[in-house]
């Protein structure tokens, strides 16, 4: 009904525009825009747990999901009743021995891929292992994602961060810059896996003199319709690729923050080893491309110099406390970007904890926010991006 009033009222005012002669108003400019995820639907689960929704089957009969806490895997109808229960982490033979890198995908109706350290592991819905398609080299995760998507699936591909191809050059450095590629390209056929996707030379990765720590350039994904899109997480531009070409980018996209801490050339560090003030640079931490050429991203900006070692001395040696401060003044959320311009942060109910699917601008799903509510079932909030 609402949708039909605004549509209503669209109409008779270019009546009345067209009446009077008055040209029509334009629209808000997105950097002036006071955008909201409005909560519409939810998916309530009779289980008491930290519950995830991975993703949604194409026919949107099944909803899969986990839980943080035990790593179950849930499989429910859309009215969040529970039809299949099981856990896969472990030893046994219907189970992924090694961790997670990311939340699993649909493939069709009937099946999942649970991306994982060592292979991508196709269960159906039932919870039977069909196949793994395993690389020919030893997968090598340093930066654990569970609980974000890593791969996608299009066209009978998958296209998948693992890194460990490159073992020989290990995971940093001038050489793994020049020679490395960072993405695998996995045929669902054949399980044939191929590298793609070198670093750009408009990337300040690509640079044959400037050496950088492996943790600022973890790539982020996003593949929509024939294209596939990539951030590095440290550095703010989008590179665009067709997917029938994933050598050079179609188009290189600046990402305008107010302010972005990247990090400095002289923070590399030996492989293996981490500089805990690189944990409060700059970060992306998604993308997602949509309709009309336009991106949601969720980001925070980092912390200066200064106020990286403030709350680094303060902490001492409590990790804890120092996560917890830094991230009390380190800024960021979700905008939405259109190629030249961003809108201010994206408000969100204090209900919304984390971002847990996104399907399009009008079907985005979050988990509940655990500080804000206690009940004894599970919820995912059902979210449409709109303008207040």
């Amino acid at each position: 009904m609402k949708n039909q009033l605004l549509l209503l009222g669209f109409i008779l005012l270019i009546g009345f525009a067209c009446q009077t002669k008055e040209p029509e108003l334009q629209a808000t400019p997105l950097s002036e825009q006071n955008l909201e995820f409005e909560i519409y639907d939810s998916l309530v689960v009779d289980y008491l747990g930290n519950v995830t929704l991975m993703d949604i089957s194409p026919d949107g009969k099944s909803y899969l999901l986990i839980d943080q806490n035990t790593d179950s895997i849930f499989v429910t109808n859309s009215l969040g009743k529970i039809i299949h229960t099981y856990k896969r982490f472990g030893e046994g033979p219907e189970n992924y021995p090694t961790s997670r890198i990311g939340m699993a995908k649909f493939l069709d109706e009937n099946n999942y891929l649970i991306p994982t350290m060592t292979a991508l592991f196709q269960y159906d819905l039932e919870g039977n292992l069909i196949r793994q398609l395993k690389p020919d080299y030893t997968g090598r995760v340093t930066t654990l994602m569970p609980y974000l998507q890593v791969h996608f699936v299009k066209n009978g591909k998958v296209y998948l961060h693992l890194p460990g191809r490159y073992g020989d050059l290990g995971e940093q450095g001038l050489e793994y810059q020049a020679n490395a590629r960072q993405l695998e390209v996995i045929d669902l056929q054949t399980g044939k896996f191929n590298s793609a996707v070198p670093f750009p030379s408009y990337s300040k990765y690509s640079s044959d003199t400037r050496e950088f720590g492996a943790g600022d350039f973890l790539p982020i994904l996003s593949v929509h319709e024939d294209s596939l899109y990539l951030i590095f997480k440290n550095e703010p531009k989008i590179f665009t690729y067709n997917l029938s070409n994933l050598e050079i980018p179609a188009s290189v996209k600046q990402i305008p923050f107010t302010e972005f801490i990247e990090s400095k050339e002289d923070q590399s560090q030996e492989n293996g080893s981490f500089n805990l003030r690189n944990f409060f640079v700059g970060n992306i931490y998604s993308v997602f491309a949509i309709e009309g050429g336009e991106f949601l991203i969720s980001y925070l900006q980092g912390l200066s110099d200064e106020a990286a070692n403030q709350v680094i001395s303060e902490g001492g040696s409590d990790f804890q406390k120092i996560f917890k401060e830094a991230g009390k003044i380190n800024s960021g959320g979700m905008v939405l970007f259109n190629g030249n311009v961003l809108s201010p942060v994206i408000e969100k109910s204090e209900m919304l904890g984390s971002l847990n699917l996104f399907v399009s601008k009008d079907e985005i799903w979050f988990s509940l926010n655990f500080s804000e509510a206690e009940n004894d079932y599970s919820v995912i909030y059902k979210t449409r991006l709109v303008q207040k």
